[in-house]
């Protein structure tokens, strides 16, 4: 691989570039002879099969039902503030829910304009 580069300069920059450049090249250099110096060789992948894919006859494969329904993001958020009476800041709705801030955030922003819940001057959440 070769890199060249070109810059006109006049006499005074040229002399303030000089000694950056001279050094740049020698590392340009010295990085070279790294390269050069190091013995490795490349070992060849290990096989690895593809998964079949499924026929387009074959029926899809049946998921599990679980047992009871899932809760909403916005439910669960909203039933866990309802269940801290003095009021729950985002780090422990995101311990209590396992949800991450930005779910708890998006959803917060539809429970305070559907007027569920609201932001205490303490930053913590209570329901309304």
């Amino acid at each position: 691989m070769k890199i060249a580069i070109t810059i006109e300069l006049d006499e005074k920059s040229a002399e303030l570039f000089q000694v950056p450049f001279k050094k740049l090249s020698k590392q340009i250099n010295d990085l070279i002879g790294m390269f050069e110096k190091v013995d490795f060789t490349v070992e060849e992948a290990p096989d690895i099969e593809p998964k079949p894919e499924p026929s387009k006859n074959s029926a899809p494969k049946k998921t599990k039902k679980k047992s009871k329904p899932q809760r909403s993001v916005k439910a669960t958020i909203l039933k866990t503030i309802k269940k801290n009476k003095d009021g729950i800041n985002t780090k422990d709705l995101q311990e209590q829910t396992g949800f991450t801030g930005k779910q708890i955030s998006n959803n917060m922003f539809h429970l305070k304009k559907e007027k569920k819940v609201e932001k205490t001057k303490e930053g913590l959440f209570i329901a309304l």
